[in-house]
C-alpha cells in the first residue's frame, strides 16, 4: 500500500477535563460499570494534555502519547492502564484543521497503530486538512497487549487454552470490553480536544465503532462501518453465513468466462463432491503457504474452512470451482493445496504488539452472543451448548447448507465453544452484546459498506446494521471481499469513504459499476493435451500441441501470481513442481523457476503485475522438450471482464501468436 508522509503540526497544550467515563469534553456523565447499571461520575479532574513525542518510525510527522485511564471504572479492580495513540496532525500547517480522522483496526486484536500506513493511504486525500488519530484499543498495541502464549501459538483445542488465558488474567479478565473500549477513545478524543471525529471501523472495529457511537455520539461528525456486523439483534449462529457462501460461489461463478463457460451449477458440483468426501476424504500432499508440503486430508469439515475462507482474499473463490471440477476427475491436488494454504499459513505468528489472540477471546467472551450463559459454571456451559446445538439440529437442520450444522461447527470457522471455559464473571456482571445505552442511535451521519462476496459479515448483516442507524446509507461493493476501503486499489470503495467524510453526504457510487467481477482460474489441466488450445493469430501456426502449450504457459503465470496474492509470502511451491519468488506490492514480480501448472510444461520466467494500473506482463521459458519448449511474451488486463491474454512467440521452433481467456 501507498505510504504518504506529512509534516507534522505541533499540537498546542491544553487544560482538559477528564472522567472516569468521558463524555463530551467538560461535560459530567454517568459512567457504566461493565455490564451493569450506571453509577456517578467521578469528580472531574484538571490536567494537561498527554505528552506527545515524534514517532516518525509509525509514520512520517506522527507524535505517539498514552492517556491514563482506569482499568475498571467502578474501582472494584485497581489500578490503571496507558491507552496509547498515534496522531499525525494536518499537513498543512498554514489554516487550522478542518478536524479530524480516526480509524480503529478488527479483530477482535489487531493493534490500530499496527495498520497505520494503511490507514494514511486510504485517507490520503484528507490529511492536508485533517488530522489522522490511531488509538489502540485495551489489550492491543500500545495498550497493555494480552499476552497468552498458547493462544498465541495454538496448538491444541481453543476453549482450554482460553480458560488458561483468562486465569493468568485474574480480575481484569471481563475488562477489556467494548463498552470500555470506546470509553477509553473517548477519553484519547477529549484529551487531545479533536472531537467532533470522523470515526471508520472495519471488521471488528465497526463493532467497537458501534458502540462509541451509542456511547458518545456528541464526539462524532460521521461514522464509517466497513464490513459490518451489528453489535446486537442477531444471535451466536449467525446464520447469514451459509446463505452468503453460496450466493459468493455462485457470482463468482456466474460472472467469470472460465467458470461459466462449464456450462452446468457450480454449487451443484461442489454439492456433490462435499457428498462424496463426507464418505470418502481425499488425502495427498500438497504444497502450503508456508513453501513446505504438507500431508491434507479433505473432509467436509475442511471443505466448509477452505470455503468460507475465501472471503479474506480472491484467490480461492478463483480457484475453487476448478479445483473441485478437477478433484471430481480424479486430480485432487488442486484442492488438496487450497486446504494446505489454508491451514498452514506463512509469516509466522504475530507479535503480539500487532495482534493479540488473547484479546480477541476477551472480548469474544464478553460482548459476542453466545449458545450458553457466561455466568454459569463451565460444567454447564458446555451442557448447555450441547442442548442449543440439538435443539438447532432439530429446528433449522440446514441453517450452514450444504455442510451440516456438525460440519460447520468442527470446521474451526465459528467461536461456539471458545468460551466454555473462561472465567466466571464477579457477582452483578452480566456479559452481554452492548447496546446503546438510550435504546436507539443518535442521527449521526452514517455509511455502511459490505463486499459482495464477504462471508464473515455478510451483506445481510450490513444491511441490518444501516437499518439501526437512523441517517446511514448502505453500499455493496460488487466482488467485495471482507474489509472493502482499506487497500482498495480499484479507487471506488476508498473514493467512497473519502467523499462521504468529506461532505458528510453519501457521494456517487457510479463507481461500483464499472468495478470487474472477480476472474475464476482456467481449468486445473494435468497434462498439455489436456489443455485448451489458444485462438490463433494471423502469422500463427495452427498446430494444435503449441498452442495448448502457449494456454498452458499463460494459465502457468496466472497460477503463479494468484500464489502470491493467497500467501503473502516472498516465495514458494509450484502446484505440481518448481517454485516462485516475489517482490513488490503494488507492482509485484513473480519469478518462475521451472513451475509447474501442468506435468509436461515446465515454466521459468517473469510476470510483472501492476495492481493499481491492472495489468500483467509476462515473459515465460517453457523449458520442456519438443513442441513443450520454446520462449512467449504475454500481456493482459485484470479488470477487464472477459479479458483475453495475448500471446507471441515460439514454441517448438515455431511461431505462436494469438489469444486464450485471461487467467
Amino acid at each position: 500500500m501507498t505510504r504518504r508522509a506529512h509534516r507534522l503540526r505541533m499540537v498546542a497544550a491544553v487544560i482538559v477535563l477528564l472522567t472516569a467515563a468521558t463524555g463530551a469534553a467538560g461535560t459530567d456523565v454517568a459512567a457504566a460499570a461493565p455490564g451493569g447499571p450506571a453509577v456517578a461520575a467521578t469528580p472531574t479532574t484538571v490536567v494537561a494534555a498527554p505528552r506527545t513525542v515524534p514517532c516518525p518510525d509509525v509514520l512520517d510527522g506522527a507524535r505517539c502519547g498514552s492517556v491514563l485511564r482506569p482499568w475498571d471504572p467502578t474501582g472494584a479492580v485497581p489500578g490503571t492502564l496507558g491507552v496509547g495513540f498515534v496522531l499525525v496532525p494536518a499537513s498543512d500547517t498554514s489554516r487550522p484543521a478542518l478536524g479530524t480522522v480516526v480509524a480503529i483496526e478488527g479483530g477482535p486484536g489487531y493493534a490500530t497503530t499496527s495498520s497505520a500506513a494503511a490507514y494514511a493511504d486510504l485517507f490520503a486525500p484528507l490529511l492536508g486538512r485533517r488530522n489522522l488519530l490511531l488509538v489502540d484499543q485495551r489489550g492491543t498495541g500500545r495498550s497493555s497487549p494480552v499476552d497468552c502464549p498458547e493462544l498465541q501459538v495454538l496448538e491444541g483445542a481453543y476453549a482450554p487454552a482460553a480458560a488458561r488465558c483468562a486465569r493468568s488474567l485474574g480480575p481484569r479478565a471481563h475488562l477489556f470490553g467494548s463498552v470500555l473500549a470506546a470509553d477509553d477513545l473517548a477519553a484519547v478524543v477529549t484529551a487531545l480536544r479533536v472531537g467532533p471525529v470522523d470515526l471508520y471501523g472495519d471488521s471488528y472495529g465497526t463493532f467497537l465503532a458501534q458502540t462509541f457511537a451509542g456511547r458518545h455520539p456528541g464526539l462524532l461528525r460521521t461514522l464509517t462501518l466497513d464490513a459490518a456486523y451489528p453489535t446486537f439483534g442477531e444471535d451466536a449462529w449467525y446464520d447469514s453465513q451459509g446463505p452468503a457462501l453460496r450466493s459468493a460461489m455462485a457470482t463468482a461463478c456466474r460472472r467469470s468466462p472460465w467458470c461459466a463457460g462449464e456450462g452446468g451449477s457450480a454449487l451443484r458440483r461442489f454439492d456433490r463432491l462435499l457428498a462424496r468426501v463426507r464418505t470418502h476424504p481425499l488425502r495427498g500432499t500438497a504444497p502450503g503457504a508456508d513453501g513446505a508440503r504438507h500431508r491434507v486430508v479433505v473432509d467436509a469439515p475442511t471443505l466448509a474452512y477452505v470455503a468460507f475462507n475465501a472471503t479474506y482474499v480472491p484467490t480461492t473463490y478463483r480457484e475453487l470451482d476448478a479445483a473441485v471440477r478437477a478433484a471430481r476427475a480424479g486430480d485432487a491436488l488442486p484442492l488438496l493445496r487450497l486446504a494446505a494454504e489454508a491451514q498452514f499459513p506463512g509469516g509466522g505468528v504475530d507479535a503480539v504488539e500487532d495482534y493479540s489472540e488473547g484479546l480477541d477471546a476477551a472480548v469474544t467472551c464478553r460482548d459476542y452472543p453466545q449458545l450458553f450463559d457466561l455466568t454459569a459454571r463451565p460444567a454447564t456451559r458446555r451442557a448447555q451448548l450441547a442442548a442449543s446445538v440439538a435443539a438447532k439440529q432439530r429446528t433449522d437442520p440446514d441453517v450452514y447448507a450444504p455442510f451440516t450444522i456438525d460440519e460447520f461447527l468442527d470446521s474451526g470457522w465459528t467461536y461456539v465453544d471458545w468460551c466454555t471455559g473462561w472465567a466466571a464473571p464477579p457477582a452483578g456482571y452480566r456479559p452481554r452484546p452492548p447496546r446503546p445505552p438510550g435504546g436507539v442511535y443518535a442521527p449521526v451521519p452514517t455509511l455502511v459498506l459490505s463486499g459482495e462476496l464477504d462471508t464473515i459479515t455478510t451483506p445481510a448483516e450490513g444491511r441490518l446494521v444501516r437499518s439501526q442507524f437512523p441517517r446511514a446509507t448502505w453500499v455493496q461493493i460488487p466482488a467485495g471481499l471482507h474489509v472493502t476501503a482499506v487497500g482498495d486499489l480499484d479507487g471506488c470503495a476508498s473514493a467512497i469513504v473519502v467523499g462521504f467524510v468529506r461532505t458528510t453526504r453519501t457521494p456517487s457510487t457510479a463507481c461500483t459499476k464499472r468495478l470487474a467481477p472477480l476472474r475464476t482460474a482456467p481449468p486445473f489441466w494435468r497434462t498439455r493435451a489436456a489443455a485448451v488450445p489458444a485462438a490463433p493469430g494471423r502469422h500463427s501456426t495452427t498446430d494444435p500441441a503449441r498452442l495448448r502449450a502457449a494456454s498452458v504457459a499463460v494459465a502457468t503465470a496466472g497460477d503463479a501470481t494468484a500464489r502470491w496474492w493467497q500467501t503473502f509470502e516472498s516465495g514458494g511451491l509450484g502446484l505440481r513442481g518448481g517454485t516462485w519468488a516475489a517482490d513488490g506490492d503494488e507492482v509485484v514480480t513473480v519469478t518462475l523457476d521451472r513451475y509447474r501448472f501442468s506435468t509436461d510444461v515446465p515454466v521459468s520466467g517473469t510476470v510483472v503485475w501492476d495492481r493499481r494500473r491492472g495489468t500483467v506482463r509476462a515473459t515465460l521459458v517453457l523449458t520442456g522438450s519438443g513442441a513443450s519448449a520454446g520462449r512467449l511474451t504475454a500481456r493482459w488486463d485484470t479488470r477487464r471482464p472477459g479479458a483475453g491474454a495475448r500471446v507471441a512467440g515460439t514454441v517448438g521452433g515455431r511461431r505462436v501468436s494469438g489469444t486464450v481467456l485471461a487467467p
